[in-house]
């Protein structure tokens, strides 16, 4: 099969080969599975680097995730042949994958493969980062990094459900507008940031940070938020440590968290986990929720397909 590999960690462009390999096996518990579309992450880049949570097996086939057809099953996997099946797992840039049968989303007919090999990572990260941050109706939010996918898509949940949303991006404001769902946007070198975020919350403050920058901007915001926030620290952008004293915390009343998805995934209830999914498929039908495609790219053109990822400004490139 073809497949995109690593031996050793680095750059993307540097280190990554197309390569034919022979097929990955099923194994017990797993699904083989034919992929059919995979997008490009900065989770990936940090996977293939050697930076994320999840360590390179060398060789290594990259990608972290994708949607497919499962053509084969093996012992104590319930998922039928011929089913499409969304998923997160590494291994996802090749023509074929092996995937735990627990990494297996059901796909609905009506969604695309586009919006399906995007379902697994972004969507979920945005409704756990608003679970954990315990906003409800009526609440305002921040956002660090507004205009990146996570950012946009916890937006648009947090305003489905009747939160405001405070955007922070590098630059003009007025530049990112269009690339944002939040309600308001500011500058991170805004000299005034704290005061127009407590003028948009009529003095109350934020009730929650949702932060994928940390460093200098974290400590800067705490001044923002209202007594007893969240904030949920889910990015690693900046790599400045985030000053902030034990006082900061303890007279604010404030609860930092650091998100990791699997993590609160393993913690939601199955009913919990079935609702979430439901939603989400509902609102890509209804167009409430959007995930974007800059441009489509075969495996064995990795190289232009990585030259686009750098390039894109709104939306996920696909290796189809």
């Amino acid at each position: 099969m073809q497949a995109i590999i690593f031996d050793h960690v680095g750059e993307p462009g540097e280190v990554l080969n197309v390569a034919d390999i022979p097929p990955p096996h099923v194994r017990a518990g797993h699904a083989l599975i034919a992929v059919r579309a995979r997008p490009i992450h900065p989770a990936d880049a940090a996977f293939i680097r050697g930076k994320y949570r999840l360590r390179p097996q060398f060789p290594q086939v990259a990608g972290l995730e994708g949607v497919g057809t499962v053509v084969e099953t093996g012992a104590g996997v319930d998922a039928a042949r011929g089913s499409r099946v969304a998923f997160r797992w590494p291994g996802s840039w090749a023509e074929f994958a092996v995937v735990p049968a627990e990494r297996l989303i059901e796909v609905p007919p009506d969604i695309s493969d586009q919006d399906a090999c995007q379902m697994s990572l972004n969507p979920l990260t945005a409704w756990g980062l608003l679970d954990r941050a315990k906003v409800v109706q009526g609440d305002t939010i921040v956002l660090t990094a507004a205009t990146s996918s996570v950012s946009n898509l916890a937006g648009a949940l947090a305003r489905r459900r009747g939160i405001r949303v405070i955007g922070i991006v590098r630059g003009d404001p007025s530049a990112a507008a269009t690339r944002c769902t939040a309600d308001h946007l500011l500058s991170d070198s805004d000299a005034e940031l704290v005061a127009s975020i407590l003028s948009a919350t009529d003095g109350k403050g934020a009730a929650a940070l949702i932060d994928s920058v940390g460093g200098p901007i974290v400590a800067k915001l705490f001044g923002a938020l209202a007594p007893g926030a969240r904030l949920v620290a889910y990015g690693v952008q900046s790599s400045e440590a985030a000053s902030v004293t034990n006082a900061m915390l303890i007279y604010s009343n404030l609860t930092w968290y650091g998100f990791g998805i699997d993590h609160w995934l393993s913690r939601l209830s199955p009913d919990a986990t079935a609702a979430m999914r439901a939603e989400l498929w509902s609102m890509l039908r209804q167009g409430t929720l959007s995930l974007p495609v800059a441009s489509t790219h075969p495996l064995d053109a990795i190289g232009d397909a990585l030259a686009a990822e750098a390039q894109s400004r709104r939306g996920k490139v696909l290796l189809v």
